[in-house]
């Protein structure tokens, strides 16, 4: 019996009766047998309810009898996923428990109808428990995981593969990029490093080519080779054309001293074939884009005809000059990226050891032949039920993947269904390869999907949904953008996309309400004080006083509500780590979402020390730290000890006892000196070292990074809690402090552009990014790409504001830096909200003058226990 217990066939021979044969079905008891779920796609706003949609959806699948087994049912993360079953093991306990029946009625409410009684919850409940390794609620990563080692020889997997971290990741991202340029000359590095950045080799090589791969790999694997020829370089005007246009440019009197002198400069440019700086040069742009029959003024004097001629014909030089360019430039990006893609492949293969994006790719070509009825025999259970959570945030990859299941699904023969839920408004990790136009092109892909919308919040107070409603419906306020953009006109001006992209989020943006009538709120839009002395300050300067100043406002804040969570939401890592370390000095108990690095201990800091010094002897930074601390003694360092002696103590330890025995060691001759803090960090550092340990090559440098930036929580969590916006996702605090809104609302950090049919297709050509300025040079076709491009990230700027602001349960407090002119309107997220919220149009006020609240709307005594017991308890949603 115990040799069957541990047989591998043990799983296949219960699996061989479908668990759907051993749950009694509806109607086998007198219950109705009900009619298949319709497709269905949930838009669903910020704190509407999509977990209680889904959860109330795959309850209603089991209580109509689906097989355990058959529901996939898919998120991005594990935390959501725990939620996700907990929340359906709790509802259905509830339910068969609850003797007074209120729990079953809310049960019925959410699935949809009254035919569930006790019993079945009971049933479902038993079911569930026995055979809860069946049932598929996961994340996308470990779906994918499943399905690949189902179908390893399929997709050519190695024998006893494996998934990497992402430390070991990008370890051997880099060890790629060394292995490629030392495969090269020294002259063909030089020369195809010069191709990449234009002619500018100030960088060095690895950095580039790091930079090159990491932005565009991901979209590049997935195109042909020929994606990156396919831009066109017209010819360029004679040489002596040209020296004609440059002579008539010298002779061209405007009857302005500065336009005059701007047509020689411009003619120098051409003579000595600066053509980077005739391109960037007002005119040639004005020249270029301008029709024919357009009049064109310059210093408010009318150009010449004869001057426009001549501008013209340079402007076709400068377009194939900067063509020429970028196409070189692109073609070795492509060059770059298939010799990367050789080595990381060949490295991985060697190592056995695969990333998450190499599984999607991978399935993603192998689920365009397999199909999901082979899948299913393979996974011991066919996927009839398909419920896809957050999928707004699906790649074109693994889409790929989820469509064939999808359409099985859905399959008229069949017995299926689809569900999917989500809100491109919070669409926020295009970065990573998330696509929210997927989720628009679901209703044309997947046959008779039905939408359904979702605006009503269970988490916001009135106050907090109305100031929602107020920025999102108003942003076309904004001077820059107020005409509301039209690509079509200028399909070379980012702005137009830009525009464009704000006129639809605004217009298209839902009417929120919320559920909770009685919930008081509190809402602040103020400015930190700046005197005229401040304004004249460095940006650095003044950012570094308004963070100080936010840190005082958060500290009041804590202490005026004990027991309230409060996050502090920031658009960047940087700004968080700088927060912390002022909240902390001034006493506030705060902690980083998900945890922070162990480094902000300083006893871990003196264990990385002291293995960095065994790891690089000659670097005399750790050897300093180690000899001024309490390990001195127990290393026998001083000031006239060798920094070699003592790192080879160290190393010994390492060899001997390995990397967690080493840690282990240095540990404990540390904890008689440390708080309880520290002595808590140090146990957590042990037991990081014990997992890094089972990595197949443990290195001490790569033990090092991960502790640097691997996040570990803390035992308790903290009142105070800052976060990045995206960090936030799916979060929600009684108070939310936004203290990071200045800064142009997008920024561009893509070094390749892809030129699609549709969002979720593959690309068909690639192309290197060109500034702003240089867009009217482009082909039309590419214009649009570029602008397309620049529309997403104005659209994604858009969905971050939004995440943060309804984070929100009572409490919304804005806090931003005076603007620099009266009419702000720079592109900045507080300039948005200032003329979306009116204060724009307001005499009294003077957005350059510091330390003035803007807008206030709510009770600011919100939590005190007497306002708070007036709320009502609502939907569990």
């Amino acid at each position: 019996m115990a040799v069957l217990s541990r047989s591998p066939h043990r799983n296949r021979l219960i699996a061989a009766t479908p668990l759907s044969a051993r749950i009694s079905r509806p109607g086998a008891s007198g219950e109705p047998v009900r009619s298949r779920p319709e497709p269905l796609l949930i838009r669903a706003s910020a704190g509407t309810g999509k977990t209680y949609q889904l959860t109330g959806r795959l309850m209603r699948l089991l209580a109509d009898g689906a097989a355990i087994e058959s529901i996939l049912a898919t998120t991005f993360t594990r935390k959501a996923a725990g939620e996700i079953l907990s929340r359906v093991l709790l509802a259905l306990s509830e339910a068969a428990v609850d003797d007074s029946g209120k729990k079953l009625n809310e049960l019925r409410d959410q699935v949809g109808g009254d035919a569930l009684s006790r019993p079945t919850a009971e049933r479902l409940v038993h079911a569930l428990v026995r055979d809860i390794h069946r049932l598929r609620i996961l994340t996308l990563d470990s779906l994918f995981s499943q399905f690949a080692r189902t179908f390893d020889y399929e997709l050519g997997l190695p024998p006893g593969w494996r998934l990497t971290d992402p430390v070991e990741d990008a370890w051997i991202r880099e060890r790629a990029i060394d292995d490629m340029l030392g495969g090269l000359e020294g002259s063909t590095v030089t020369a195809l490093l010069a191709m990449l950045g234009k002619g500018d080799t100030k960088r060095s090589v690895r950095r580039e080519m790091l930079a090159v791969v990491n932005d565009g790999y991901a979209e590049a694997r997935a195109c042909p080779p020929e994606a990156w020829q396919k831009l066109d370089v017209p010819s360029g005007p004679e040489p002596e054309r040209l020296a004609e246009a440059a002579e008539r440019l010298r002779s061209t009197r405007m009857g302005h001293k500065s336009a005059d002198g701007q047509l020689v400069k411009l003619a120098e440019s051409v003579e000595s074939g600066e053509w980077e700086a005739a391109s960037v040069h007002k005119l040639v742009a004005d020249v270029h884009c301008a029709g024919p029959a357009a009049e064109l003024l310059y210093y408010r004097k009318p150009v010449p005809e004869e001057a426009r001629l001549a501008i013209d014909l340079i402007a076709a030089a400068c377009r194939t000059h900067f063509l020429g360019l970028l196409r070189a430039q692109t073609e070795a990006t492509g060059e770059v990226i298939a010799a990367y893609e050789t080595h990381l492949m060949s490295l991985k293969r060697t190592m056995r050891a695969l990333a998450f994006d190499d599984l999607a790719h991978r399935l993603a070509g192998l689920f365009a032949m397999v199909s999901p009825g082979r899948a299913g025999l393979r996974l011991d259970g066919a996927l009839e039920h398909v419920l896809l959570d957050e999928f707004q945030d699906t790649s074109p990859a693994q889409w790929a993947v989820l469509k064939p299941l999808a359409l099985a699904a859905v399959d008229p023969q069949g017995s299926g269904s689809f569900f999917c839920v989500g809100d491109t408004k919070q669409a926020i990790y295009g970065w990573r390869g998330g696509v929210a136009g997927i989720f628009d092109a679901v209703q044309e892909q997947i046959p008779g999907v039905q939408q359904r919308n979702q605006d009503e919040s269970f988490r916001s107070s009135p106050v907090v949904i109305d100031v929602v409603n107020r920025i999102f419906k108003n942003l076309l306020r904004h001077p820059e953008f107020a005409d509301g953009g039209d690509p079509d006109a200028a399909p070379h001006d980012r702005t137009a996309y830009e525009a464009a992209a704000i006129t639809h989020f605004s217009t298209n943006f839902p009417e929120h309400s919320a559920h909770k009538q009685r919930l008081p709120g509190h809402f602040t839009f103020s400015c930190t004080s700046a005197s005229e002395a401040d304004r004249r300050e460095d940006s650095e300067t003044r950012s570094a006083r308004h963070f100080g100043e936010v840190a005082k406002r958060i500290a009041e804040l804590a202490e005026s509500m004990p027991g309230r969570s409060i996050g502090v939401l920031t658009r960047t890592n940087r700004t968080v780590g700088g927060l912390i370390h002022l909240l902390r000095r001034g006493g506030v108990d705060v902690s980083q979402e998900g945890g922070n690095p162990l480094t902000d201990s300083a006893a871990v800091e003196l264990v990385l020390s002291a293995l960095m010094m065994a790891e690089h002897p000659a670097d005399r930074r750790w050897w300093f730290h180690v000899a001024h601390s309490p390990l001195a003694g127990w290393l026998q360092t001083g000031p006239q000890d060798e920094t070699h002696a003592a790192a080879g103590r160290v190393r010994r330890l390492v060899e001997n006892l390995g990397i967690a025995g080493a840690v282990i060691e240095i540990a404990d001759r540390l904890v008689t000196v440390c708080d309880e803090q520290d002595r808590a960090r140090l146990r957590q550092l042990v037991a990081l070292a014990e997992r890094h340990e089972l990595n197949r090559q443990p290195r001490l440098r790569d033990f090092v990074e991960r502790v640097r930036v691997e996040r570990i929580e803390k035992p308790r969590p903290a009142q105070v809690r800052v976060m990045t916006v995206h960090q936030a996702k799916g979060l929600e605090f009684d108070c939310v402090v936004l203290p990071e809104l200045e800064g142009v609302l997008t920024r561009q950090a893509r070094q390749t552009i892809a030129k699609k049919a549709d969002a979720g297709s593959a690309p068909d050509a690639m192309l290197r990014y060109a500034g702003a300025d240089h867009w009217h040079f482009l082909p039309t076709v590419w214009q649009r790409a570029f602008g397309g491009h620049a529309a997403g990230l104005m659209t994604e700027s858009l969905c971050l504001l939004y995440v943060a602001l309804t984070r929100a349960r009572q409490a919304l407090h804005l806090i931003v830096q005076p603007a620099d002119k009266p009419d702000f309107k720079n592109k900045s997220a507080s300039a948005l909200i200032y003329h979306a919220l009116g204060c724009g149009a307001r005499d009294d006020l003077d957005p350059t003058v510091g330390g003035r609240v803007w807008e206030e709307v709510g009770d600011a005594g919100w939590s005190d226990p007497g306002a708070s017991c007036q709320a009502e308890t609502e939907s569990p949603k």
